[in-house]
């Protein structure tokens, strides 16, 4: 790779990085935290890239106005070029350009496990004041591990997540779950928190995850069923449906 394409290459890379930042699609692969530092290393990549490309315009133009009869010029024995592994560094390039990945979703939780919701002193916080107040999933689940029998069973709350298939769901439940992503720093250390539904009422028997035209987000209403969430069950409480709405995808769709 010449230097002239190591140039371009690293205008590539530091374009995409602020052009993921500037239209927000950086939240599907990391937290809003991290905004400024992929933003700072986006610049310092293009600043490194301009520099470098006016260092060598200047270098050709002595060049060319001199001779150098001994050929000696400003870069002789230097290697400028890269080996071809530097290519590599186009195919993020292009995955961010052309093919856009999205968010996790319903497809890639496939036979990932549920989050073990640590215990803390969540349990002991009070809900916010409201009917039905609005928890995220992973509060709920921690929750439900703190105090299997606290206030998210004496209290309908709502939370929003996205449809899949039940797995393991006790006698009584719905043949689908709500999930929600989870991340720790990106996408890469992503889990799933997940609670399954009590429908006495049979209010979602006709519902089913998401297909190929995405996943199918709702906002469900209801109880904790005290007692679940624990170990014995995978920290996957049971939450007894009240009533559930189609929601449109959250934003940011990722909870930490």
């Amino acid at each position: 790779m010449s230097r002239d394409s190591q140039h371009v290459l690293l205008v590539l890379v530091g374009g995409v990085l602020v052009k993921i930042v500037a239209d927000g699609s950086y939240l599907r692969y990391v937290r809003p935290w991290s905004a400024v530092p992929v933003l700072a290393a986006g610049v310092v990549l293009i600043t490194v890239a301009v520099v470098g490309i006016v260092r060598d315009l200047r270098g050709r133009a002595v060049v060319d106005g001199h001779d150098h009869g001994d050929g000696a010029g400003p870069e002789a024995g230097h290697d400028s070029r890269a080996g071809p592994s530097a290519w590599m560094l186009v195919l993020p390039v292009l995955a961010l350009l052309l093919v856009v990945p999205p968010a996790l979703g319903s497809a890639a939780v496939g036979g990932v496990g549920a989050r073990a919701a640590p215990v803390s002193a969540v349990a002991d916080d009070p809900l916010p004041a409201g009917e039905a107040p609005a928890l995220g999933l992973l509060d709920v689940v921690s929750r439900a591990a703190a105090d299997p029998f606290g206030q998210v069973t004496t209290r309908e709350v709502t939370v929003t997540g996205f449809l899949v298939p039940a797995r393991h769901p006790p006698p009584g439940t719905a043949t689908v779950d709500l999930a929600r992503w989870v991340i720790t720093c990106c996408a890469a250390d992503a889990a799933t928190v997940r609670v399954h539904l009590a429908d006495p009422q049979g209010q979602l028997r006709d519902q089913g995850p998401g297909g190929p035209e995405g996943d199918r987000w709702v906002a469900v209403r209801g109880r904790v069923v005290a007692g679940t969430g624990t170990p014995a069950d995978g920290h996957v409480p049971t939450l007894a449906v009240t009533s559930w709405s189609p929601v449109a995808t959250p934003d940011p769709v990722y909870e930490y």
